[in-house]
């Protein structure tokens, strides 16, 4: 597999751009693209796309699958899935993060790209996750955000349309959770940033986690966000937040494992 500096070298810039990763399943709003958000945080957050498209229904408690297509995976990297229930999302939105992945996300077992390098290739790896029980019903936004392993430092975010069934919940459980970190947007994420060539740990990726890393984690550099609320709904006790952002003790993970592909 050629490495991201060949494919820079052979002129690959264009292609690498035109490959980038973009959230598949759910189904996304329709005009998301898969280019990494603005550095200047003009387009943030989901590339301004959340109106339009046929909601994915997703039931409390219910395992759901994400998916992707592209093949500019860039090493990997971590990802978060959030929630927002706002009807207009705005830059104010406050995503709350429902799961994390520390490494290996949107790929895993991978040290560059996929090939070919190309927008319609499938992504080989799904990843589950679960929508907590004691959030609240009704519409609201999905996202998907990644920071990249290697490469260019930058922050990719898709977003979907979906509908919570089930009773219960509570604004109080949802306010819990931890906001989305956001990392190499100044004007969003302030001094945030992710160091290359390194998957990130995340200040405080709430309860329900998985680790396929195959390497160290590493944490972000400068003031980061997303150390507020307690941890994932309804899954067990709260993991504490140390000044700074970071977990005091951090939370159980599932996964914890040598990457590999599904």
């Amino acid at each position: 597999m050629f490495t991201l500096k060949t494919f820079i070298a052979a002129g690959g810039l264009a292609a690498i751009a035109q490959a980038h990763m973009l959230l598949r399943v759910p189904a996304p709003y329709p005009g998301i693209i898969n280019s990494p958000l603005e550095a200047d945080g003009s387009n943030y957050p989901c590339h301004l796309k959340t109106t339009g498209g046929a909601p994915t229904q997703m039931a409390k408690g219910s395992k759901q699958e994400m998916a992707f297509t592209g093949s500019a995976v860039h090493g990997g990297g971590s990802c978060q899935v959030s929630l927002t229930y706002d009807k207009a999302v705005t830059k104010s939105s406050a995503f709350k993060v429902i799961h994390s992945i520390q490494g290996g996300c949107p790929a895993r077992n991978t040290t560059a790209n996929l090939e070919p390098l190309v927008d319609t290739l499938e992504g080989p790896d799904r990843y589950e996750f679960t929508i907590p029980e004691d959030v609240p019903s009704g519409a609201a936004t999905l996202a998907w955000s990644w920071v990249n392993k290697i490469g260019n430092r930058e922050f990719y975010m898709s977003c979907a349309p979906i509908e919570i069934t089930g009773s219960g919940g509570s604004e109080a459980a949802l306010a819990a959770l931890p906001d989305m970190f956001v990392a190499n947007i100044p004007s969003v994420g302030g001094s945030c940033a992710t160091p290359d060539s390194t998957d990130i740990e995340y200040p405080n990726p709430g309860k329900s986690v998985d680790n396929f890393s195959s390497g160290t984690l590493t944490p972000p550099t400068g003031e980061c966000g997303g150390a507020a609320g307690a941890g994932a709904g309804g899954s067990g006790g709260a993991a504490s937040a140390a000044p700074g952002g970071a977990a005091a003790t951090p939370p159980a993970v599932r996964g914890r494992r040598a990457s590999f592909r599904a």
